[in-house]
């Protein structure tokens, strides 16, 4: 049974927060920072957007359809077979090979409600974590939700005194689990 700790939700308890600051000091001061190289990190995570921009600036292609757009690759693979065929015809004998003119006019030509455009890659972001396991507990819980994909973004708090201050005051354990009195 996997242990629940904060990064997946768990209640704070004096054990679950025992666990958080393990996993804080790992990642900042600990060999966690090997795989990030600061010890002022924070962990991004952030959704894959695709951005239309003219046709000179990039080379990735993506086609719109109804509202939802994929790659000509997933255009493609969703035809039957005889859709297929009219429209490596159409684009002069190979869709997917087509440079964008005839790819845009055989789409023209056989889907008049789907356009072809062009994007360039940003990343954009969701949310923010102390740790590297609560963001990828994130990603793996969420993820369904982005169809072009999350990723962990390692960032430097540098400049975030009061972060910081915070995070250090943790791991010194000035800052610390108090049991609260049930009464």
């Amino acid at each position: 049974m996997e242990k629940l700790t904060l990064a997946k939700g768990a209640e704070l308890t004096a054990e679950t927060w025992a666990d958080f600051v393990a996993r804080l000091h790992h990642d900042c001061v600990g060999e966690g920072v090997k795989r990030h190289y600061t010890a002022d990190a924070v962990f991004l995570v952030e959704k894959r957007v695709w951005q239309a921009v003219p046709e000179e600036l990039s080379d990735i292609r993506r086609i719109l359809t109804d509202g939802h757009e994929e790659t000509p690759e997933a255009f493609f693979e969703d035809l039957e077979d005889e859709e297929k065929t009219a429209l490596n015809e159409a684009a002069g004998g190979s869709f997917l090979g087509a440079d964008g003119y005839d790819m845009s006019d055989a789409l023209s030509k056989l889907y008049p409600d789907s356009t072809l455009f062009y994007v360039e890659e940003r990343w954009e972001f969701v949310c923010q974590h102390f740790t590297r396991d609560a963001a990828d507990a994130f990603i793996r819980g969420k993820g369904h939700d982005y169809r072009e994909g999350l990723r962990v973004y390692v960032d430097a708090t540098s400049y975030s005194w009061e972060l910081n201050t915070i995070k250090a005051a943790i791991l010194d354990g000035r800052i610390g689990f108090i049991q609260k009195d049930p009464s």
